[in-house]
C-alpha cells in the first residue's frame, strides 16, 4: 500500500519520534484537520457533549451558511429578480422557494463534507482525479469566480452612481481598492468577519422590506406565486436561469471550506458524535441562512412587480435592469425610495466581492496547495479574480445585459462539472467513512439531481446560441456531445485516494496509478 504522509508526521520523523506518536493524553489540539489548519489563528472551538439541541450551541455555528447565502443575493441575482418581476410577475415565486430548497440540500452536502472529511472539495477534487484533469476544473471554477466578479463590481459601481453621480468606470476603480477592507477585517477573527457579512445582508433585507411595505403589493397574488406552481408561456429559459442563479459552482468550494472555521472535537471516543452534532447544526444554520435569502429574494421580486404593474397602468416605458430599478422605484415611491435601493445594492454588491475573493482563495489553495499567508493568498487570488473582472467591467459597460446572460451561461457549466465529485465523493465508503457515506436511496436521489441540473443547464446553454444555420446547429451538437463525454468521464473516473486519519492512501494497482497520471508520486511504503 502507498501512502503520503501528512505534514505532521514528517515533522515527527525530522524529530526523531514515531510518526503518529503522542506522548500525552490526547486532546482537541491534537490532529487539525486540512480546513482547520486555514483557520489555525482564529477558530471556534466547539466543546462535544452528549445533550440534545441547544441554542446556544447553534449560535456558535452561525456563520458558515449566511456567507453562502450572499452569493444568492448578489447584484447578478437582484437583476434576475428585476427581470422575473417583469417577464412573469409572481408566477414564478414558487419555483424560487423551490430552487432555495434545493439550494438548502445541496450546500449541506458541501459543509458535510468538510466536517466529515476535514478535507475541502477543491483538495478532494486535485488528489482524486489526473492533474489535466484538475487544471481544467480549477480553470473552470476561477472563470466562474471573475463571472460572479465582474456582475458583482458592476452592481457596486452602479450603487456608487446613483448615491453620487461618479461614472460606471470610476465606481469599479473605487470596488476594487475598497474591497482590500477585507484584508484588515479578517485580522480580528472569524466571529467578527461573520458579524460584518451579517450586517451587510441584513441591510439589504432592511431596504427591500421597508420598500415592500411602502408599496403595498397584493398580498393574494404573492401567497399564490409561493403556492401555485405554473410556468407562463414564454417563460421557461427564465425558469431555467432562476435554478441557475441560486445554484452557484463557487459555493460548493467556500462552504466545504468554511465549516473548518469550526474546531471540533475529533478525538477517537468522541470523533463520530462531534461530526454528527456539527453536520446537524450545520444543515440548521445553512437553512436559517437560505430561507432568510429567501425572503431578501421574493421582497426584490414583490417590490418591482407592483412598480411595474403601477407604471403599466399609468403608460409609463420602463426597462427592467439593475441601473435602471432606481429610475422605476422613484417614480412610484418617491426620490428617497431610489437611495434606500442604492444602499442596499452597495451593501450587498461590496459583501459579495468579498466572498468571492474568499472563493477564489480557497479554489486556488485546494488545487495548487500554496504556502503562503493570509494576507498574500487574498492578494493573489483577488489577482486572479478581480483583475480581468475589472478589464471586462471597464470596458464592456455598455452591454452589461448581455454579458450578465454569457456569466450566467458560464455558471451553469461549471455547476455540473462541480456538483459531480461532490456527490460522488459523498457516495464512497472510503472517502467519507461506512458511517458517512450515502446509503442506496442517497444515491439513487443523487444521480437524479445530477441529471436533472446536467439537462437544465444544457437547456439553458442551448437557449441562448442562435440557431439561424445548419453550421449552427452542427457546433451545438458537437459542443453537447464533448460536454457529455467529459461529464460521463468525471463521473466513471475511478476514486482511488483514501484520506485517513494521518495519511493520504492510493488504493489503486500501480497500473491504474499510472493510466490516471499517478505514476510519479512522491511516496512513502507503508505496511498494509
Amino acid at each position: 500500500m502507498n501512502a503520503i504522509g501528512s505534514p505532521r508526521e514528517s515533522d515527527d520523523r525530522e524529530n526523531g519520534a514515531k510518526p503518529g506518536a503522542i506522548s500525552r493524553e490526547p486532546t482537541m489540539e491534537d490532529d487539525l484537520t486540512a480546513v482547520e489548519e486555514a483557520f489555525q489563528s482564529h477558530y471556534v472551538k466547539i466543546e462535544y457533549d452528549k445533550r440534545r439541541f441547544s441554542l446556544k450551541k447553534l449560535w456558535k455555528f452561525v456563520g458558515p451558511g449566511l456567507l453562502v447565502s450572499q452569493a444568492l443575493l448578489d447584484p447578478g441575482n437582484i437583476e434576475s429578480d428585476i427581470s422575473q418581476a417583469d417577464t412573469s410577475g409572481y408566477q414564478l415565486l414558487w419555483l424560487l422557494l423551490l430552487a432555495h430548497i434545493l439550494c438548502i440540500f445541496v450546500q449541506s452536502l458541501a459543509a458535510r463534507l468538510g466536517v466529515v472529511t476535514g478535507r475541502h472539495l477543491a483538495q478532494h477534487i486535485k488528489q482524486q482525479y489526473p492533474r489535466a484533469l484538475s487544471l481544467v476544473f480549477w480553470a473552470l471554477s476561477e472563470l466562474a469566480i471573475i463571472g460572479a466578479d465582474i456582475q458583482e463590481v458592476i452592481g457596486t459601481a452602479t450603487a456608487l452612481h446613483i448615491l453620487t453621480a461618479i461614472p460606471i468606470w470610476a465606481g469599479v476603480v473605487i470596488t476594487a481598492v475598497d474591497s482590500f477592507v477585507f484584508l484588515y477585517i479578517q485580522r480580528f477573527g472569524v466571529r467578527v468577519t461573520e458579524l460584518v457579512f451579517g450586517l451587510m445582508v441584513t441591510t439589504l433585507a432592511v431596504c427591500f422590506w421597508l420598500e415592500m411595505v411602502l408599496i403595498k403589493p397584493d398580498a393574494r397574488e404573492v401567497v399564490k406565486g409561493m403556492v401555485i406552481p405554473r410556468i407562463p408561456h414564454g417563460s421557461a429559459v427564465q425558469a431555467v436561469g432562476i435554478i441557475g442563479c441560486v445554484l452557484m459552482p463557487h459555493n460548493l468550494f467556500l462552504h466545504s471550506a468554511l465549516v473548518g472555521s469550526r474546531k471540533l472535537d475529533r478525538r477517537e471516543e468522541t470523533r463520530e458524535g462531534a461530526i454528527r452534532e456539527a453536520m446537524r447544526y450545520f444543515k440548521i444554520e445553512t437553512s436559517i441562512s437560505l430561507i432568510y435569502a429567501y425572503l431578501i429574494n421574493m421582497a426584490v421580486v414583490v417590490v418591482f412587480c407592483k412598480a411595474f404593474e403601477m407604471l403599466r397602468a399609468e403608460g409609463v416605458s420602463y426597462a427592467a435592469s439593475l441601473a435602471e430599478g432606481a429610475t422605476v422605484l422613484s417614480h412610484v415611491l418617491g426620490d428617497g425610495s431610489k437611495y434606500v435601493y442604492a444602499i442596499g445594492l452597495l451593501a450587498i454588491g461590496q459583501s459579495t466581492t468579498m466572498t468571492g475573493t474568499l472563493s477564489g482563495q480557497y479554489v486556488t489553495e485546494g488545487f495548487w496547495n500554496m504556502p503562503v499567508k493570509p494576507w498574500q493568498r487574498v492578494l493573489i487570488t483577488r489577482g486572479i479574480s478581480l483583475v480581468p473582472a475589472l478589464i471586462v467591467a471597464v470596458t464592456a459597460t455598455a452591454h452589461i445585459d448581455l454579458l450578465s446572460e454569457i456569466i450566467n451561461v458560464i455558471q451553469a457549466v461549471v455547476l455540473s462539472f462541480t456538483i459531480i465529485p461532490l456527490l460522488k465523493l459523498q457516495a464512497h465508503a472510503e472517502v467519507m467513512g461506512p458511517e458517512f457515506s450515502f446509503g442506496r436511496l442517497a444515491r439513487i436521489a443523487s444521480l437524479g439531481l445530477t441529471l436533472a441540473i446536467i439537462t437544465l443547464n444544457a437547456y439553458m446553454v442551448a437557449s441562448v446560441i442562435p440557431l439561424n444555420s445548419a453550421g449552427m446547429y452542427v457546433a451545438l451538437i458537437a459542443v453537447v456531445l464533448v460536454y457529455i463525454a467529459i461529464l460521463a468521464y468525471t463521473a466513471a473516473f475511478p476514486l482511488r485516494c483514501v484520506w485517513n486519519r494521518r495519511m493520504l492512501v492510493d488504493r489503486a494497482p500501480s497500473c491504474i496509478r499510472w493510466l490516471f497520471g499517478r505514476a510519479k508520486l512522491a511516496v512513502d511504503t507503508a505496511a498494509s
